[in-house]
């Protein structure tokens, strides 16, 4: 009969009487049926206190359901580190003091003349969905506090202005929101689609309470930055051909990115095509106006097959938008056609025609995907005793299918890369250096340099906004997490592929570009 065996480290902590949490190691052996409070009842640990409703941490990721222990090590795996929701407010072992948390918002209470004490009462239920998110910002509200606004909104709809603007502040309100469908087990985007309607409620100025709010100027700044231009005569092929995508932010440093990516489908021996593309929204996007959003990325995807080529996407966040304006332009639902039918007369003076296509992402493909699953190539320089961390993009969390399903084990074991697993490589703050910039500098710091010291020799990432914090900013971000710079660079896959392929041409790959300068090679 096998022992199944968990190897645990524990956080304790009573906060009456110790300076520094501590963690304690043991060892326990489970049956798989059990459930994780059986696990937490049982543990040989003297005195251990836990939330018997189940809110904590495992691994960093938080868990808020009883779940079947055999599930969890799917999960997790059997070496776990259990931690409180928050320790910050770690009262004892893996409970908080809500009191204490209580505290953060007793001004919004106390300001809240309208509101009853049964209502202000409410808000200790949403306090531990607060510290699902990774975020760093000692000043943010927290998601949970959001949603109770949220739900204040119906209750008080007269009193929706003021509600509002409590959470309108730039450094610590609703729009510092980053996804939190990586941070919860099992994963769940609906704290994200909920938060998402908040924001659109001051983005869009319709939806909006008060009238001539910031983020309703914030909002025609990211309309201001979709440009359109008639279509030029088709340059079609007989042979498949790739365009790729390069409608990102003006000032930005694609050209690494472009490059590599357009080096390594000629060393594969496909065919590229030079296009104009749109801005295709960035983060805010569909957020801001949706039907802008859609019109932009149906012009990238009609601009391709007016060119009887397939657009190519090199980064995860323009590929993410991408599919997520195809699944309603492809729509069969009533309201989507209309709103197809909308866009193809506003394309027609472009002279081009957005046709819609039976599977979500025909006429569009990914880089990294076809780096991992398709390319085939030799491996001429091995990344022997070399480790790196992977970073996904701030619309890692927007993503349904596709990007979530991508697995590049087979590619890091083809080229003996190492590579570590940190719940910190789903983490971006990219999307905020447009809503508060002290805050985006200081948390990509953060994650720049948890991912350095697990003893990494470069990053790598799917992103250009990332790219963008932990190169061009790089700097900047570590002198506003107060660390000491260093210079440790990032890639894109497609530069790591080529250098695997015997590339030694730094200028031809782009890498002399990079503001860290890469000098592994």
């Amino acid at each position: 009969m096998s022992i199944h065996k968990l190897h645990l480290s524990v956080f304790r902590f009573d906060a009456k009487r110790d300076y520094n949490p501590a963690y304690e190691k043991c060892d326990f052996e489970y049956d798989p049926e059990s459930l994780l409070s059986n696990v937490l009842e049982s543990l040989p640990l003297r005195d251990l206190a836990y939330d018997k409703t189940i809110a904590l941490k495992i691994n960093q990721i938080a868990v808020f359901e009883d779940l079947s222990v055999s599930d969890l090590v799917v999960r997790f795996g059997k070496e776990w580190v259990l931690e409180p929701i928050s320790i910050k407010y770690a009262f004892k072992d893996l409970c908080i003091d809500k009191q204490a948390v209580l505290g953060f918002y007793q001004r919004f209470l106390d300001g809240g003349d309208f509101l009853s004490a049964t209502e202000k009462a409410e808000l200790t239920k949403f306090l531990n969905i607060n510290f699902i998110s990774p975020q760093r910002n000692p000043d943010y509200f927290g998601d949970g506090f959001f949603l109770y606004v949220k739900w204040l909104f119906m209750r008080h709809p007269k009193e929706a202005k003021r509600l509002l603007e409590s959470i309108a502040e730039p450094k610590n309100g609703v729009m510092n929101f980053v996804s939190v469908k990586h941070f919860v087990y099992p994963e769940s985007d609906g704290i994200d689609k909920e938060i998402f309607e908040i924001q659109k409620m001051l983005t869009q100025a319709s939806k909006c309470p008060f009238a001539g709010n910031s983020w309703s100027k914030f909002s025609q700044n990211v309309d201001s930055k979709y440009q359109f231009a008639p279509a030029l005569p088709p340059q079609k092929s007989s042979e498949l051909t790739y365009a790729i995508f390069n409608g990102y932010e003006k000032g930005w440093n694609t050209a690494p990115l472009l490059r590599s990516a357009k080096i390594l489908l000629e060393k594969m021996g496909l065919k590229t095509l030079d296009l104009h593309f749109c801005f295709d929204g960035g983060y805010w996007g569909r957020l801001c106006d949706l039907e802008k959003f859609l019109l932009a990325n149906a012009y990238n995807l009609a601009l391709a097959q007016h060119n009887g080529a397939v657009l190519l996407c090199c980064d995860e966040d323009a590929y993410i938008n991408a599919l997520y304006a195809k699944k309603i332009l492809d729509s069969d639902e009533s309201a989507d056609q209309q709103v197809l039918e909308s866009i193809n007369k506003k394309l027609k003076s472009y002279g081009l025609s957005y046709e819609r296509t039976s599977s979500n992402n025909a006429g569009v493909k990914y880089l990294n995907e076809m780096i991992a699953n398709e390319l085939k190539y030799d491996v001429i320089q091995s990344f022997e005793g070399f480790e790196t961390l992977l970073f996904h993009g701030s619309l890692f969390g927007f993503s349904s299918d596709g990007i979530d399903k991508i697995c590049y084990d087979e590619m890091f074991k083809k080229i003996s890369l190492k590579h570590h697993q940190a719940s910190v490589q789903n983490e971006s703050y990219a999307h905020l250096f447009d809503v508060f910039k002290p805050s985006a500098l200081k948390q990509s710091g953060a994650i720049y340099y948890e991912a350095i010291d697990l003893g990494v020799d470069f990053l790598l990432t799917t992103s250009l906004g990332q790219f963008e914090m932990l190169d061009t900013h790089a700097k900047k971000a570590s002198k506003a997490y107060r660390r000491d710079f260093d210079s440790t660079p990032t890639l894109f896959l497609s530069e790591l592929v080529l250098l695997a392929m015997g590339e030694r041409d730094s200028q031809k790959i782009g890498l002399h570009l990079h503001k860290n300068r890469v000098g592994f090679i």
